[in-house]
């Protein structure tokens, strides 16, 4: 079955916001121009409009026009919970549980958890909102025996972090993260308003103690169009050199025979 054609020019106009066409606060062309543009009726062009600003990808202003929103960032510089980065940035954020249980893990996740065969970790699933938008579906899977009783009541003020914090004194300290690029499948589609098909970007985290002990190992999917900053500083040729030879002076094979 074909998709509805204003569903099409949803798409093609969000890609278009998303390359960079119109900028944060720019003005969109008027809705006989978009029209015109793709030689439909103007009634089409309002659903479209229309989808894009539920989605918080534009903003419509009663006589002024519509205009590509001013949207959230992530960064991959600070480890902060997603509730205290969008709160940074003045957003209004929502959480809704999905689910929160005690599962036997699947084998990647009992891996990275670094759990035994038959131990179980808790699974908290939940959607974020920000501005009333769903951005991203996050699964996290901790440790059961160390968090135990945390499916019964997993969020405090709407992020795990501070749970995690408030009730089990953990300080986290770290995390290795992965993005790449993917479809929303059956699982995650719903919950941010999307079909299995669609792109989204996938994040897999790992977060540590300051015992370097893992605390969460969590898979995303988050709506594209929202961008993960990063910060990043070159050095110099010496300063790498130089981190290299402390590094193998640390390692344990350091100061051994080359010819054992």
């Amino acid at each position: 079955m074909s998709r509805p054609v204003h569903i099409s020019i949803r798409d093609d106009l969000r890609a278009r916001i998303d390359a960079g066409e119109w900028g944060p606060g720019e003005r969109l062309p008027s809705e006989t121009e978009l029209a015109a543009t793709y030689g439909v009726a103007r009634m089409t062009i309002r659903q479209a409009v229309g989808a894009l600003a539920t989605e918080g990808n534009v903003i419509r202003r009663q006589g002024l026009g519509t205009f590509a929103a001013d949207r959230p960032t992530r960064s991959a510089e600070l480890l902060l919970s997603f509730t205290e980065e969008m709160r940074g940035q003045g957003r209004e954020v929502q959480t809704k549980l999905i689910s929160a249980a005690v599962e036997q893990p699947p084998p990647a996740v009992r891996s990275a958890l670094l759990l035994g065969q038959s131990a179980a970790a808790v699974t908290v699933r939940r959607v974020r909102l920000v501005d009333g938008c769903p951005i991203v579906v996050q699964n996290s899977w901790l440790p059961c025996a160390r968090f135990a009783g945390l499916d019964g009541d997993p969020l405090l003020d709407g992020s795990l972090y501070a749970m995690l914090e408030a009730r089990y004194g953990v300080r986290i300290v770290r995390a290795k993260q992965a993005v790449t690029a993917g479809a929303a499948g059956e699982a995650d589609a719903p919950a941010l308003d999307l079909k299995p098909d669609e792109p989204v970007l996938k994040i897999c985290r790992t977060t540590y103690d300051s015992s370097n002990l893992v605390v969460e190992y969590a898979l995303s999917a988050m709506r594209p169009g929202y961008p993960i900053e990063t910060v990043m500083q070159r050095r110099s040729a010496a300063d790498v050199v130089t981190k290299l030879v402390s590094r193998d002076l640390r390692s344990p094979q350091a100061g051994r025979d080359p010819r054992a």
